[in-house]
């Protein structure tokens, strides 16, 4: 999540056409594949926009009792549209007559301010989300007062972040480039598909994705939360849009769908985190000597404690997963767990990464490789949190030697992990009315 922001990600939304590309692509390249997105200055969200749609009604907790994989959800999607045709070799013995299914993928994310301007009207949607202020019911027509007091209060600090990482948070251009590669690592496992990315908070809203997908007339969809693990204030928050969008709509309610609600077990996944803290760990005059320091983002204790949010036991899961992967391969460097980027008086998940940096620091650490675990863009909290604000305190506090694992972003072995996800779901999708 956004610095100072109560945690938000971000980025944007791109319409990714049906259209073959023959190259290869990583983040930070285009490909010649087609996107139209939406125009984010059509309307200034703040004043003009009709608020979004707010669930309160707490239904989606039945997506933290449910398997990590994925869960088949009766819900909608939102973000641009993708068409997916089933393809086959030549080889395989197939009817030419075989029909086309229309395919999406709609990829979640809870957005970012591209510029200055911004940043305000973002923190205004951002804590405006019963799921992020979580307010007594007897008190949520306060949401939107507080929301427009706490964002004004906020966006001077909040854009001095910004402005210290070139002006926005680049989340929409990279998670364009993200889509962009899915699509063509789905083609190369024989599926054409058209992408849609939805934002929570900013431009392309998941509500623009969901018209987008109607027009386009898919007719089986996954969607595919960019977190790899499933908290209330990420994931949920996301579904929660969906889930109301079902149950107004006829289309989406009858349209298949598929949710992978969490994907940080994925061995894909697990391997390119794991391939990525060698690789920076190689980097070290003495590697076996480094402290593997995993951040990530945090939650309120009430999330977990009270509303039974999982992230706390995925996250400590994926750490375990990962730390596995590097010592069947030797690496048996030391590692600790910490959260980053709590505001407010109430408490949050412990321990804190501030203090975690400080006490290595104390206790004699020299060498430290930061991991950010929530995270698989570079945004606002890896690239100032992170590498400013943390990296200072940590040579501070007597750390001598200090690394930072990118996220990541297109690693070629993610991103095709990610499309063997989505091909593993599409069998698991079912219509909400199928389920009444």
């Amino acid at each position: 999540m956004e610095r100072g922001v109560l945690g938000s990600w971000g980025a944007g939304a791109v319409q990714i056409l049906g259209t073959k590309t023959g190259a290869a692509t990583s983040c930070g390249k285009t490909t010649s594949t087609s996107f139209t997105g939406s125009t984010k200055h059509e309307q200034n969200l703040h004043e003009n926009v009709k608020p979004l749609q707010l669930a309160t009604n707490g239904s989606s907790r039945l997506a933290y009792r449910s398997p990590v994989f994925k869960h088949q959800w009766n819900l909608s999607a939102s973000s641009s549209s993708a068409n997916v045709v089933a393809t086959f070799d030549d080889e395989q013995d197939v009817s030419s007559s075989v029909v086309e299914e229309k395919i999406g993928v709609l990829l979640l994310n809870l957005g970012g301010p591209e510029t200055l301007d911004d940043v305000q009207p973002f923190l205004f949607n951002l804590f405006a989300d019963s799921d992020i202020i979580r307010l007594p019911r007897l008190f949520r027509f306060l949401q939107r007062p507080l929301a427009k007091l706490i964002s004004t209060f906020r966006a001077p600090k909040s854009k001095e972040g910004y402005a210290s990482i070139g002006g926005g948070s680049p989340l929409r251009k990279i998670t364009d480039e993200q889509a962009n590669a899915l699509k063509i690592a789905l083609e190369k496992k024989n599926w054409n598909a058209n992408i849609y990315v939805g934002m929570r908070y900013w431009y392309p809203f998941t509500e623009e994705a969901i018209d987008q997908i109607k027009k386009d007339k898919i007719s089986k969809l996954v969607v595919l939360p960019l977190y790899p693990q499933y908290s209330i204030s990420t994931s949920g928050s996301s579904i929660r849009v969906l889930q109301n969008i079902v149950k107004e709509d006829s289309y989406f309610s009858g349209l298949p769908i598929s949710i992978i609600e969490s994907w940080y077990q994925r061995g894909g996944y697990v391997k390119s985190m794991a391939d990525l803290i060698e690789k920076e760990l190689s980097a070290f005059s003495n590697p076996e000597e480094v402290m593997i320091f995993f951040s990530a983002h945090g939650v309120p204790l009430t999330y977990v404690e009270d509303a039974g949010d999982p992230y706390r036991d995925q996250m400590e899961d994926c750490i375990s997963l990962i730390m596995g992967e590097l010592r069947s391969r030797g690496i048996l460097n030391g590692h600790t767990l910490a959260y980053q980027s709590r505001v407010g008086p109430v408490q949050w998940l412990k321990p804190y990464t501030d203090e975690v940096l400080v006490e290595l620091g104390q206790n004699g650490v020299k060498s430290l490789l930061a991991v950010p675990v929530s995270f698989v863009s570079e945004h606002i909290e890896t690239l100032e949190e992170i590498d400013m604000e943390y990296k200072e305190l940590a040579l501070e506090s007597g750390i001598e030697n200090w690394g930072r694992v990118p996220a990541l972003g297109c690693t070629s072995t993610f991103i095709s992990d990610l499309a063997d996800a989505v091909v593993e779901a599409l069998p698991s999708a079912s219509a909400l009315n199928q389920k009444a």
